[in-house]
């Protein structure tokens, strides 16, 4: 109901309006359209944009921290470089027995060469023997040679697989006086040169201060969040209180990725080195990325209301100049139809509306002239409706004068006199007394069997008539008057010129919802050649100027008026085998009243009109 009410709401609506709000839409929409793809299009790119720096500059930093950690493996090789420390490892000694002069010596020196690399802030060392020996020198504490229980240290395991470097996360260690060190360590595993053989571990510490405070030099935005994650989940270095409590152990391998914390969107980026396995997490607020898109949305916003405005004003002149020739025809026209034939409209422009007016000024001129001629038209028609009322006494006076001659055959005895008056009587009144064009198929087929019954007595036993038409198909409309001309010419070429007996078949079927009529005799037949021109005829012969006109061409061209050229009359003959004339009807009910059915009167009254 309300998509009908809005759709009546608009029919009743002004053409100017309709204009106006037809230009508002076709502006409006597309510019709405244009401007938020636009936004979008410029928010995505720098996003993407944004990302790809941010993925750049993570990279950048994993790449600094692993150049830091690969120092630190070089330190851990040092042994391989000093005999002494290497007979050391492999002696086998007492837990806690101290070393020789020349392993103290040796000791000392890889002591002084890892703490004085100066790339990397050693704080502590140990050497761990398979055999015994050890070497353990904790941050800002004095060296000592037992390490009891260092063989269940969790490093171990992963250390023994493998003679790379192994990192451990951040941990905490204490001094001989109890202070406490936040460190990570490498710990690798040392075998013989000469034989491969295993001969214990070496493990650095790091203080972790010197790694975080190269991370504070290389991340300088206020604005973003960088987070190092050690292998073991536990958390390197921050910058931002937003990550501290974030769970980024998760975040493995690369990529960036929208997250939101705290109710707010924030690009993410994450990395793991190949090198410790640690993963550096960086993360940038999605407001101070998009800030410079706020200020190109104001701008669009403001050009696009500029353009709306100046749309609107451009289609409320536009539709104004098109509607108002159109206001001032209708407004003239109203008063042609008050009655005023001397006005005319002022022709502005050649286009459609300029031509109409022009047709229109046309009209009025020759509807000034039709004034005058109608008068003169009625008076005519009143003096033809008088002249009808007249002729009607003609069929009237030969009605009666049929029933008195009648009456005298019947006093007189003459039967066949009798029947023919009466069935001539009856031809009369239905071909001269109705104004229907269609009649039921029993009304048609009456009006032939009372034709042929005064055929009947004139040829007495030569001539044969036969009907075959299913009482399902009496009700069905035909036009009135095309049965009898066909069953007329089978007798004027069948039978009148000696043929001799013959017999004419009447029969009617359904076919592809149609109704089809045949009208069949066994006379002598056409030759070919009149046949087809006989068939020629039927087909290029023109329409019938009224509803006059027996013979089968005018037939065929009847039905095809009222019906179109689907429907109509086709011949059949040949010589000694009779001439068959097939009628194609549709089927078309009859109501109550008499007449055809409005739905198939309005269809073939279209067909008409196309033909």
């Amino acid at each position: 109901m309300r998509r009908m009410y809005l759709r009546d709401t608009l029919h009743r609506q002004p053409l100017l309006h309709k204009f106006i709000l037809v230009s508002l839409v076709l502006i409006s929409l597309p510019l709405l359209v244009a401007s938020t793809v636009s936004y979008l299009g410029y928010s995505a790119s720098i996003q993407r944009n944004v990302g790809k720096y941010q993925g750049d500059a993570v990279r950048e930093l994993t790449a600094n921290i692993d150049t830091y950690m690969k120092e630190l493996g070089l330190l851990s090789t040092l042994p391989y470089q000093q005999p002494e420390v290497m007979r050391f490892l492999a002696s086998a000694r007492q837990e806690g027995r101290p070393p020789s002069f020349d392993e103290r010596a040796a000791l000392e020196e890889l002591v002084k060469l890892v703490f004085t690399n100066g790339r990397v802030d050693v704080v502590g060392l140990y050497l761990y023997g398979e055999r015994g020996a050890a070497y353990v020198l904790r941050p800002d504490s004095a060296a000592h040679f037992s390490a009891p229980g260092w063989r269940e240290e969790s490093w171990v395991e992963a250390a023994s697989r493998t003679g790379r470097g192994v990192y451990i996360g951040l941990h905490e260690v204490r001094s001989t006086s109890g202070a406490p060190f936040e460190v990570f360590s490498l710990a690798r595993k040392l075998r013989s040169l000469e034989t491969g053989e295993d001969l214990g571990y070496i493990v650095l510490d790091v203080d972790i201060r010197s790694v975080r405070s190269k991370l504070d030099q290389m991340s300088t935005s206020p604005y973003e969040e960088v987070a190092l994650v050690d292998n073991q989940g536990s958390t390197v270095y921050t910058k931002g209180t937003g990550l501290s409590g974030e769970p980024l152990a998760g975040y493995r391998g690369a990529g960036t990725l929208n997250v939101t914390r705290e109710g707010r969107e924030e690009l993410l980026t994450y990395r793991t080195s190949e090198v410790t396995g640690w993963t550096t997490v960086k993360t940038v607020p999605m407001a101070v990325l998009l800030q410079e898109t706020e200020s190109v949305r104001r701008s669009i916003v403001g050009i696009g209301l500029l353009c709306l405005l100046l749309g609107v004003v451009l289609s409320v002149w536009l539709s104004l100049r098109i509607t108002r020739p159109l206001s001032r025809l209708r407004s003239v026209m109203k008063r042609v139809e008050r009655g005023e034939l001397g006005v005319s409209v002022p022709i502005e422009s050649r286009d459609e509306v300029g031509q109409l007016s022009q047709t229109f000024n046309l009209m009025v001129s020759r509807l000034s002239d039709l004034g005058y001629r109608l008068y003169e038209s009625e008076i005519r028609e009143k003096d033809s409706q008088i002249a009808a009322l007249q002729s009607q006494i003609n069929p009237h006076f030969l009605y009666n004068t049929l029933g008195s001659i009648s009456m005298y055959a019947e006093l007189g005895g003459s039967r066949e006199v009798v029947r023919m008056t009466n069935n001539l009587s009856r031809l009369l009144r239905y071909s001269i007394g109705s104004n229907r064009h269609e009649v039921p198929l029993s009304q048609e087929l009456e009006h032939v069997n009372g034709y042929m019954a005064i055929q009947g007595i004139r040829y007495e036993e030569r001539l044969t008539f036969i009907t075959e038409i299913g009482e399902e198909l009496l009700g069905f409309a035909v036009i009135r008057l095309i049965l009898q001309p066909v069953v007329e010419n089978c007798i004027i070429h069948g039978f009148e010129k000696g043929w001799g007996s013959g017999t004419i078949r009447l029969s009617a079927v359904r076919e592809n919802g149609c109704m089809r009529i045949t009208v069949a005799d066994d006379g002598p037949g056409m030759e070919p050649i009149r046949l087809q021109e006989l068939r020629r005829k039927i087909l290029e012969a023109p329409l019938p100027d009224g509803p006059g006109g027996h013979g089968l061409v005018n037939v065929h061209r009847r039905i095809a008026l009222r019906y179109g050229n689907r429907y109509g009359l086709t011949v059949d003959s040949g010589p000694g085998r009779g001439t068959s004339v097939s009628l194609l009807l549709p089927l078309v009910s009859m109501r109550e009243d008499g007449h055809p059915s409005r739905e198939r009167e309005e269809r073939y009254a279209d067909h008409t009109d196309r033909g």
